[in-house]
């Protein structure tokens, strides 16, 4: 990894077509501001991580789904749907998915 210092309004160069530049320092926190062409995408750590995750999944349903698989997926399902329900909100969910067979995957009943 190469390390640089860099003050505000200092910038470096990453190959010939994109800058970074420092535009403020606040506490803990660094505001870049960076110039690239359009084409070259620009994500967050975080952001590039849940995009490789997804694509794994995808990829992994697309060569023939094992049971495991599916359970995965519906463990991402039901996660998704407990987390975008509002309490006393009641949410459609697929009769298959109601009562899991699985003592590891919660049930959707609704009590």
């Amino acid at each position: 990894m190469l390390v640089l210092t860099r003050k505000v309004d200092e910038s470096l160069i990453i190959g010939d077509t994109i800058t970074v530049t420092i535009l403020a320092v606040e506490g803990d926190k660094v505001k870049l501001g960076i110039i690239a062409p359009r084409d070259v995408p620009i994500l967050r750590q975080e952001l590039h991580r849940a995009i490789l995750e997804q694509n794994m999944l995808e990829a992994r349903l697309a060569t023939g789904p094992e049971p495991d698989t599916f359970q995965v997926l519906r463990q991402v399902l039901l996660n998704q749907v407990d987390s975008a329900s509002q309490p006393g909100e009641t949410t459609p969910t697929d009769p298959g998915l109601e009562k899991s067979q699985d003592p590891d995957i919660p049930s959707t009943d609704s009590q």
